[in-house]
């Protein structure tokens, strides 16, 4: 911890104040019109920002662009399902499609975070928001709108770019190369380990009636990361710590029955650190990652706290025993020890 601290510059604090930024302004003018019911859906249009740090400022708004368009598109996807009334084995197959083309666009994006534990997030907490048709162009709008504003925020830290700073190909050419470039066969095995391991977690926490039953799919899809990995079962072993750790300083913050403008500046400074973590140590940005997603899924809500927590807890710990299942079977068909 003492060399992560000592390794955090200027830019990662101007990155920080960004991120705060585009995630607070958005939360702050909804709560201040009297229309915080829509603030979910401005977050995780927001979530944009938290991709491309360690990227050159050209290349980061491109991005920014590709992801926020993704998480768009799935809050709308989300929604559809929920203002539909359809079964839930038609949200487990948005769901299974959601894991799979997060984690094939961010293996080929090269983004950090590489996404699938994001989009789950969102998919999953929107689609338990009860709706209506009439509803999803607002809402839409405004999550667009969230990630439109974290876009605009890195055009304008582009400005500021070096001259010398080479110019993107695009992302279409940067989406084309990075797939061509795929290991097919341990992509093909990532694939298939991630979408099990997510849907098995989630359909176990349904089960088991664990209310919205989202953190166990996404504590899986937050240590899939590590399948590939060299060293799996050290990274594995951090991430399933800074996610039960995430869990619990969630516990904390959240015991205290913060109200709207608290639950705002928590939201705030949790993204905010977890921007400057993200790209040094994904266990370390976990620790802020799971306080930041659950305060986001109880912000349109204002559920009470103490059973969310409780199962917040039970869910983790069922998404890292999957997980770790998972894992192991997938590094045993990749043949990698």
């Amino acid at each position: 911890m003492r060399r992560f601290l000592a390794n955090i510059h200027r830019h990662d604090i101007e990155a920080a104040i960004r991120v705060g930024v585009a995630v607070g302004l958005p939360l702050l003018a909804l709560e201040a019109i009297g229309r915080l019911d829509l603030a979910v859906y401005a977050a995780f249009g927001g979530l944009a920002m938290l991709y491309g740090h360690s990227e050159p400022a050209k290349r980061r708004v491109e991005t920014q662009l590709v992801a926020g368009t993704g998480l768009v598109l799935t809050m709308a996807a989300a929604m559809a399902w929920s203002a539909a009334h359809a079964p839930i084995t038609v949200l487990g197959v948005l769901l299974a499609l959601t894991v799979m083309a997060a984690v094939t666009l961010g293996a080929a994006m090269r983004w950090i975070p590489r996404g699938e534990m994001f989009f789950v997030l969102v998919l999953l907490i929107v689609a338990a928001i009860p709706t209506e048709w009439e509803k999803l162009p607002l809402a839409i709008a405004v999550g667009a709108g969230g990630a439109a504003f974290s876009v605009l925020l890195a055009v304008l830290n582009r400005i500021g770019a070096p001259a010398d700073e080479p110019k993107p190909d695009g992302w279409q050419r940067r989406l084309a190369a990075g797939y061509a470039e795929l290991d097919r066969g341990q992509h093909l095995v990532v694939l298939a380990a991630a979408t099990l391991g997510v849907l098995a977690a989630w359909m176990l926490a349904l089960a088991l009636g664990l209310g919205h039953p989202f953190w166990a799919a996404v504590t899986v899809a937050a240590l899939m990361p590590a399948l590939a990995a060299r060293d799996v079962w050290r990274r594995a072993t951090h991430l399933m710590m800074g996610t039960l750790g995430g869990v619990g300083i969630a516990t904390v913050l959240f015991s205290f029955k913060p109200d709207h403008l608290a639950l705002i500046a928590i939201i705030i400074v949790c993204q905010a650190v977890a921007e400057i973590a993200v790209s040094r140590n994904y266990g370390v940005a976990l620790l802020f990652f799971c306080p930041l997603a659950i305060g986001m899924s109880n912000l349109s809500r204002g559920a009470p706290w103490p059973p969310i927590l409780v199962d917040r807890v039970v869910e983790a710990a069922l998404g890292v025993a999957v997980a770790f299942v998972t894992i192991f079977v997938g590094r045993r068909i990749l043949k990698v020890t």
